[in-house]
């Protein structure tokens, strides 16, 4: 019978041991994901565009045309940076908006990083249209979408 009780006893110690283990680990996950998404800024991915252009006179976004991609939703302005990766074969031009999504400005077209100077002071979003400099048809398919957007890296705060 004591035999039987020490088994007993190293079960429970052991199921013990593990469920504390368990436990310490979720609330690790757990604890990395509140880090995670308290950070001040994100990196734009591949999938926040589509194939179209941006009006550089009226912001306006036309998605018929194929010769560029551009961010379907506003971004932040606030902390805009945007750096483009060596050798790129694009350039890109920023659209800025006001609180009400109304056009106010865009950049010239830019073949260099931009570190957020320039922004129009009643600007609270903006869209990146991207142009392909060396697209061998002159039209973006939706395949070459994340090559083209993989180029610039967009940096926003949240």
């Amino acid at each position: 019978m004591t035999k039987f009780g020490k088994r007993t006893t190293k079960s429970k110690v052991t199921c013990i041991l593990t469920i504390l283990l368990i436990l310490a680990l979720v609330g690790a996950v757990i604890g990395l994901a509140v880090k995670v998404s308290r950070s001040a800024s994100a990196e734009l991915g591949g999938e926040a565009y589509s194939v179209g252009i941006i009006d550089a006179a009226t912001g306006d976004v036309d998605s018929k045309k194929d010769t560029s991609i551009y961010t379907r939703k506003g971004l932040k302005a606030d902390g805009l940076k945007c750096t483009l990766e060596k050798d790129a074969k694009i350039t890109y031009q920023i659209f800025f908006y006001d609180k009400d999504e109304k056009f106010i400005s865009a950049t010239e077209t830019l073949s260099a990083d931009f570190d957020g100077k320039g922004i129009p002071e009643k600007a609270e979003t903006c869209r990146i249209m991207i142009t392909p400099t060396a697209d061998e048809d002159n039209k973006v398919s939706l395949v070459e979408v994340l090559g083209y957007a993989a180029q610039l890296t967009v940096i926003v705060n949240k």
